[in-house]
């Protein structure tokens, strides 16, 4: 596993868990009881290494508990298009997933705690998780506004700042402390996880939608081109033969010079394009579209000289692949759109 993205998860674990790795903040200046006492001491559990620590300041059980309601109900909450009924379905099945993801995520933040290492080879649930939240590229940059609660003097606020790249602005997580049975501060709430996830949601959202727009500008322009090139092809055959030198001569200009070069303009600028995450799979789908027309395009040309049957036989199959791959990235793009 590459060592920079295992940090980078890492800290997501850290930041689901609420841990802060950066020193301690002592808004209580000293006194020996106060809230961030918790926040401390998980500093303090991570970097010694201290599971049996690291428990005794997080309720770690009422934590992923809040965290993955969240987790839920942000996901549900961002698509106002999804019926009742399948915001019920999906509700039902998430429960289904609770008690296995917990277990996991429980075990992913105990072996962070230990080693360093998440160990994700063995939670991939927990992995996908990680990538959904967008915990995975986090940056906690400090914990603010430690305070009491007016009206139960056992329960403390906290917010923990974090940068969130896709949101491009820093995002307070809030969680909530409580005075155990032992009379020790404990993390045992993420208050506004459902909100982080859902903005999370429709960043990704708007990303998906600014590339599907750009990308699709971009297809309906060079098809424009390619339609007009495919004119031009059948009126030089029109006006010559394929038996004449001229006019396969100007069918492998209109092919180099036209086609192909547009092909090659369309990848450049849809290579250029920023893809998300989850247009990657039609993002290479228009690559190799490209790819392949670009190569048909040479075939074409090609055989405009060598007229060998197997030229124009491999050009051929290459624009059925181009065909295909066609048929199925509109179907992902359109139902990719919103």
């Amino acid at each position: 596993m590459d060592k920079n993205f295992k940090m980078k998860v890492g800290a997501g674990i850290a930041a689901l868990a609420v841990v802060v790795t950066g020193g301690g903040w002592y808004y209580f200046h000293g006194k020996s009881n106060a809230p961030d006492t918790a926040i401390t001491a998980v500093t303090r559990s991570i970097e010694k290494h201290d599971v049996k620590g690291f428990h005794n300041a997080v309720d770690i059980d009422s934590l992923l508990d809040s965290g993955y309601a969240g987790f839920v109900e942000g996901l549900i909450s961002f698509d106002n298009s999804m019926t009742l009924d399948a915001k019920d379905a999906i509700k039902t099945f998430a429960e289904m997933l609770r008690a296995p993801l917990m277990l996991s995520m429980k075990s992913a933040i105990d072996s962070y705690v230990a080693t360093g290492d998440p160990n994700l080879k063995e939670n991939v649930g927990v992995s996908e998780i990680i990538q959904r939240t967008g915990l995975n590229d986090i940056e906690v940059r400090s914990v603010k506004n430690i305070q009491l609660n007016d009206a139960n003097r056992d329960e403390a606020f906290a917010d923990v700042i974090i940068y969130q790249p896709e949101l491009g602005r820093e995002f307070a997580i809030q969680i909530i402390l409580a005075l155990n049975e032992d009379n020790k501060w404990q993390i045992t709430r993420i208050q506004n996880f459902q909100e982080y996830v859902a903005q999370i949601a429709e960043a990704r959202r708007a990303q998906l939608d600014e590339y599907l727009a750009k990308a699709g500008e971009i297809n309906a322009r060079h098809d424009v081109t390619i339609r007009e090139a495919e004119q031009k092809y059948g009126s030089i055959l029109s006006l010559g033969s394929l038996t004449q030198d001229k006019t396969r001569s100007e069918l492998k200009t209109l092919m180099n010079d036209v086609i192909k070069a547009d092909w090659a303009a369309r990848k450049e600028e849809l290579f250029s394009l920023r893809v998300p995450k989850n247009a990657e799979t039609l993002h290479s789908l228009y690559m190799n579209i490209c790819d392949l027309s670009i190569a048909a395009a040479q075939d074409y040309a090609r055989w405009m000289d060598d007229k060998n049957s197997a030229t124009i036989k491999s050009a051929e199959e290459k624009l059925h692949q181009v065909q295909t791959l066609m048929t199925e990235a509109s179907a992902i793009a359109k139902r990719m759109t919103k």
